[in-house]
């Protein structure tokens, strides 16, 4: 059996603030936008005599440290499931880009696993097994356009007919989550919560200018260590995007393009690698 695993971008980002205690004490209160994309990899189970997995990008590990291996393994835990699979993922998101392949692929093994395995699993109990592999899983059982807090559990769709076609501008290095996190100055964070509430708004009643509202908080300390990544924003928007930003805590920036726009010929001018994608305007699993 074989699922898509599409990804998604970030249309806002607030880092709100660090959480003291409780379970999640050491991560983040975040209001995240988040918005499902057409691109995609293919992830493929089949039954086999001991746990396997393999991938076409040598970056990716091939051993229980993979996450789609953490969730066939957490569901075999959880259900008494005395079998084994052998895991094939094929990658077209790019690893540690800010695109949250990983937990898109975590949560489609999820999915897949329900169905190979005929376990009969709601939404909500896989949403939290999701939760356990990674903060950013569980949205992509809701899917769509949804507002995300992550480690505070608020998690809602945007109702919406916005679509969008994006560039992203993927340069020949990744940011570590742990790293962004961890060059956080939080006293120029957290102060862009009203253009979130604008944007949800804005979604909601499809208005047509959504371009301002769109920020990372992320980028204040990504671009202070990485400039690189503020040069290929300043490109985007030289080149005829509306608006770029940082996807997630990077390094992937993501340029947004208006309809009618020359997409080919703006992707052509940047310095690194592009991919074009746009809305996933339908899926099914």
């Amino acid at each position: 059996m074989e699922i898509k695993s599409f990804t998604r971008v970030t249309l806002a980002l607030d880092i709100i603030k660090k959480i003291v205690s409780g379970p999640y004490c050491g991560y983040h209160e975040l209001a995240i936008i988040k918005h499902q994309i057409d691109l995609c990899d293919l992830i493929s189970v089949s039954e086999a005599p001991s746990m396997s997995l393999e991938c076409n990008v040598e970056s990716v590990p091939c051993s229980p440290e993979n996450i789609c291996w953490k969730a066939a393994n957490l569901l075999k835990e959880q259900y008494n499931i005395d079998k084994n699979i052998h895991i094939e993922i094929n990658k077209n998101i790019p690893v540690m880009g800010g695109l949250a392949g990983g937990s898109a692929n975590a949560a489609a093994t999820i999915l897949l696993l329900n169905q190979f395995w005929e376990l009969g699993l709601s939404t909500e109990a896989m949403m939290c097994s999701g939760r356990k592999l990674g903060m950013d899983v569980p949205f992509y059982f809701l899917g769509k356009t949804a507002f995300d807090s992550e480690a505070t559990e608020v998690l809602y769709q945007v109702p919406t007919n916005a679509a969008f076609t994006f560039i992203l501008a993927v340069p020949d290095f990744g940011v570590s989550t742990r790293s962004a996190y961890s060059s956080i100055c939080y006293d120029s964070v957290g102060k862009n919560v009203s253009l979130t509430e604008k944007l949800i708004s804005g979604l909601k009643n499809n208005h047509s200018d959504l371009y301002r509202y769109l920020h990372n908080d992320f980028e204040d300390n990504v671009f202070r260590e990485y400039p690189q990544l503020a040069v290929i924003k300043g490109e985007l928007l030289n080149a005829g995007c509306k608006a770029a930003m940082l996807s997630g805590s990077g390094s992937t920036v993501l340029g947004v393009v208006e309809n009618g726009a020359d997409v080919e010929k703006i992707a052509g001018s940047i310095s690194c690698r592009t991919i074009i994608t746009r809305t996933l305007n339908d899926i099914t699993h």
